[in-house]
This record gives structure tokens, C-alpha cells and sequence, in this order.
């Protein structure tokens, strides 16, 4: 709530237009604004998060999850690891695999997870591994965005991510 009051304005120490309209006072002198969250703060709550637009829900509120990825290396370093799986299966740069792996796809809004169990790399076939890889590549912390250039980081491929489609909430 912001309250203007109307019986004087005090700017820099001056006082003028005593019962003026407030339009008037702020012209002459600009208004002094007082706020107010509406409560004392005596009276704020901590709630619990109770419900949330991700994930399948009641009432057809929500994000449904689209999929869940992590991809665990082991000992080995990511970046060279991914590279060369790229390189093995005969592709030039990311962007060209994208091409060939991730053909058509939506964004996606993306959430964080270590509950997400990583799948072991040298247990995957290398397109799985690099299908994976191209989708970490392709996402923040908070979106999946088909539409930006691949960024292969240490930090990107190491993501435990829950993936939700956000289209029919939108709609």
C-alpha cells in the first residue's frame, strides 16, 4: 500500500500546500511516499510449498515431465569424453550431430534434481550417450532451449535435470 498524504508535503525540509489535492502538492514539490507491506511484521508465515505446476498434478494444473537426464563419467573428464564420442560416430562439431540426434523439439522449462539417478556412460551405446549430452548441452539450470547453439561445460554435462513441457499450460 503506498499512502500519499494530502495535509502537507515536507520535501528537503519544506512544507507547502497544506490541503491541497495530492496532484497538486506532487506537482509543486513531488509526493512523500510511505509504504507498507499490510502487516506488521509480527505477522508474517513461513508456508510450506504444498503444490507445484510441474510435474503431473490434479485438476489439470500442470507441467508434465517430459524426461529426466544425468549422465555419470566416472573418473573421466566430460568435455573430452563427449567430444570424442562425437568424433567416433563420424560428426564434425555439435551442431552437426544436433542435425542428426535431435531432429525436432520443443523448450522445455528444466529443474535441478540429485534425485535423478546418472547413467553410467560406458554402459550406454555412444548415440545415447551423445543424444544426452546434446540436451545438457542445450540447457540451463531452468530451460531446455532447442533453438540455442550447444555449450558443452564440465558444469552443463554434469546437471542432474528433470525436463517439463510447458506448451499446453500456456496454451
Amino acid at each position: 500500500m503506498i499512502a500519499i498524504h494530502s495535509e502537507s508535503y515536507a520535501i528537503g525540509g519544506r512544507m507547502g500546500l497544506a490541503g491541497a489535492p495530492p496532484w497538486e502538492a506532487a506537482r509543486h514539490f513531488g509526493p512523500t511516499l510511505e509504504c507498507n507491506m499490510g502487516a506488521p511484521m509480527s505477522r508474517t508465515r513461513e508456508l510450506t510449498l504444498q503444490a507445484s505446476i510441474l510435474g503431473d498434478g490434479a485438476n489439470h494444473v500442470s507441467c508434465p515431465l517430459v524426461r529426466s537426464i544425468a549422465l555419470d563419467f566416472g573418473d573421466a573428464d566430460p568435455v573430452p569424453y563427449v567430444r570424442g564420442v562425437m568424433e567416433a560416430l563420424g560428426y564434425a562439431s555439435p551442431e552437426a550431430a544436433r542435425v542428426r540426434h535431435l531432429p525436432v523439439l520443443q523448450r522445455c522449462v528444466c529443474s535441478v534434481s540429485k534425485e535423478i539417478s546418472p547413467d553410467r556412460v560406458d554402459t550406454l551405446a555412444p548415440e545415447a550417450v551423445l543424444e544426452r549430452a546434446l540436451v545438457l548441452g542445450l540447457s540451463t539450470r531452468s530451460l531446455f532451449d532447442p533453438s540455442r547453439p550447444v555449450i558443452w561445460t564440465r558444469a552443463s554435462l554434469l546437471r542432474r535435470l528433470n525436463l517439463y513441457e510447458v506448451e499446453e499450460f500456456y496454451a
